[in-house]
């Protein structure tokens, strides 16, 4: 005769993972203040959105745009840090052009944002 558990949770599910990744699912669990790996499994999977994205077309030309935008900031930035770092002395137009690049920058980024969001909801509501 078969013993018959009443229980909450009664379907099993299974995966493999290679060396790496669970080397990396460990990693993260010891990061965690879960008790079981079962429910950091269960929550890292039922608990976060997943949100798959086309990265191609005019969307990867745009992060590339955005990559392009984030370093050329980052190399002013750090070439105006050099030079004042070595003299002590800072040029408003530097701090200026800063200022400008940043304000693109962000507008870029903003608009990026909304243009994520609105893939994002039109993907849920469709």
């Amino acid at each position: 005769m078969t013993k018959k558990y009443n229980r909450k949770n009664n379907c099993t599910v299974h995966f493999m993972v290679n060396d790496d990744e669970m080397e990396e699912l460990n990693k993260r669990f010891s990061h965690t203040n879960y008790k079981s790996k079962r429910e950091f499994y269960r929550d890292s999977i039922l608990k976060n959105k997943i949100i798959s994205i086309d990265v191609s077309g005019e969307f990867r030309k745009e992060l590339r745009e955005i990559t392009s935008c984030v370093s050329r900031n980052s190399a002013n930035l750090n070439q105006i840090a050099k030079v004042a770092n070595s003299t002590g002395i800072i040029y408003k137009e530097d701090i200026e052009n800063i200022k400008e690049a940043l304000r693109v920058e962000l507008l870029f980024l903003a608009e990026f944002r909304e243009k994520v969001t609105d893939h994002i909801i039109n993907q849920v509501i469709d």
